[in-house]
């Protein structure tokens, strides 16, 4: 009978999945072409108003699933060189550092996976905390800040936490996109980024911002800097892991008794070689994460392709697993995400954007609490449109900063601000740490509607934080 009824269930599914991948293609289709045939608006280019319009159509299809992920991102580079972008800047993410950090790290989560080094650490971390929910929670969010003192890498550090706490999930029992999988697996990749904030290089968001106050003649130094984040950054991450908690609140608690872990620690021996081997290239690709900047200047992938030699040369990485190791699909739909910003800056819509976005912030100047969510809301509805948000925060800090000049407000508060709206997650290429997770996971970590959720809680439990530190800010000094 039960069988009988999913039989029924499934056809129906794929007929609403379909529908709706039909209305997604035709709404995007129509208001991509719409926006193409309206007048191109005064101070953009009839290449810039191709850009936006053929950004609408893919965001469509995104959201709805209309050809998948990877296509829609190339069929997006595709129709823009074809509407005039120079193919050098639509393919340029493709030879860029931030995308080549992306691939080999993915090499070091099928690693841990396949020699089974992931579950023997989720033994360890259950043996250090309580196997509750909360006790993992804490967990993640000790590790992810302890980390972020020595890997300023978000993708790095999302990458190593990730096959672990996919594997205490499989190893807790608990069912692929329940919510009590969906909990651990979306705060794992929050805690891989958040906690870092606090700290001016604990993620790659710090060279950037050193390098917009430069071009402004400011100073930028890491004092300064967690003097006015540390403790909104405390709190942020503390509000996301309560509000993913009601908000996914689990099926049922954990039913593992104390000794589970020291148990299955037991059941495994002793270390394989290749773990052994594993666990050392993780350690010293870390000690090189750890010193760079400080011992040597090389860049954060060279480790990585390395390693990727070592994974191999012992057996651990064949070349006939090299196709399934890592996800394809998503380093394809990624590489065209991230040529967004050099697309968008190069033909000049980020102009545009600043002429559009100045006169906003210009009439809320004189209040501090309208003036900070004005910045919020516009980094968020910017992210749609960069996903890695390095463009979207350029676009924004420089022209607000020069236009407050002489205003009593710390250029550090502009800039935290737009920081703390610069990880939203509604779709999965909004957000490149939850894209790798659900790509390292195969799609299994969390539901696309859990998701959702987790994206609504990250919109409210951000702006509760950011009230929260516009307070302190004023208390500090940095906002009169």
């Amino acid at each position: 009978m039960s069988a009988t009824m999913g039989a029924v269930r499934q056809p129906a599914a794929e007929g609403r999945a379909r529908r709706n991948r039909l209305a997604g293609a035709i709404a995007g289709i129509a208001l991509g072409v719409g926006l193409r045939l309206l007048p191109t608006p005064d101070g953009l280019t009839p290449v810039g108003h191709s850009i936006l319009a053929i950004l609408v159509l893919t965001v469509f299809f995104w959201i709805f699933n209309v050809l998948g992920n990877a296509p829609a991102s190339i069929l997006m580079l595709a129709l823009m060189i074809l509407a005039g972008v120079k193919p050098a800047h639509a393919l340029s993410a493709f030879s860029a550092v931030e995308y080549w950090i992306l691939l080999v790290v993915l090499f070091y989560g099928y690693a841990m996976q396949s020699t089974g080094l992931a579950r023997r650490l989720t033994y360890v971390v259950l043996n250090w905390f309580p196997a509750t929910y909360a006790g993992i929670l804490i967990s993640l969010f000790i590790i992810g800040l302890a980390l972020s003192f020595g890997i300023p890498s978000m993708t790095v550090r999302t990458a190593i936490l990730v096959p672990i706490t996919w594997a205490l999930v499989q190893e807790l029992g608990l069912t692929p996109l329940s919510r009590g999988a969906s909990l651990i697996m979306l705060s794992t990749v929050e805690m891989a980024v958040i906690p870092g904030c606090a700290t001016l290089y604990g993620s790659l968001w710090g060279p950037l911002m050193v390098s917009l106050f430069k071009t402004q003649g400011w100073e930028l130094n890491w004092i300064d800097w967690f003097r006015a984040m540390a403790l909104p950054t405390m709190l942020w991450s503390v509000l996301l892991l309560v509000g993913n908690w009601i908000i996914l609140r689990p099926e049922k608690e954990l039913a593992v008794e104390k000794a589970f872990s020291k148990t299955e620690l037991a059941k495994l021996g002793n270390m394989s070689l290749r773990e052994k081997l594993t666990a050392g290239i993780v350690i010293l690709s870390i000690a090189y994460w750890v010193t760079q900047g400080r011992l040597h200047s090389f860049p954060s992938y060279l480790i990585g392709m390395f390693a990727m030699a070592a994974f191999a040369a012992s057996g651990i990485l064949q070349e006939k697993d090299f196709g399934g190791a890592v996800s394809w699909s998503l380093l394809l739909f990624l590489g065209a995400a991230f040529s967004l910003p050099t697309i968008i800056k190069e033909n000049r819509v980020s102009d545009w954007l600043s002429s559009i976005i100045v006169p906003i912030v210009h009439s809320v100047s004189d209040n501090v609490l309208a003036l900070a969510f004005v910045l919020f809301v516009a980094m968020l509805l910017a992210k749609f449109s960069d996903p890695t948000g390095f463009l979207a925060m350029t676009v924004l800090f420089l022209p607000v900063s020069s236009m407050l000049r002489g205003v009593p407000i710390d250029p550090i508060v502009l800039i935290a601000t737009l920081l703390i709206a610069g990880h939203p997650m509604w779709t999965l290429y909004e957000n490149m740490w939850v894209a790798l997770a659900y790509g390292m996971t195969g799609g299994q970590a969390f539901s696309i509607s859990h998701l959702v959720r987790a994206a609504h809680v990250y919109f409210i439990m951000s702006a509760l934080a950011l009230l929260f530190a516009v307070g302190y800010w004023r208390f500090a000094g940095l906002w009169n």
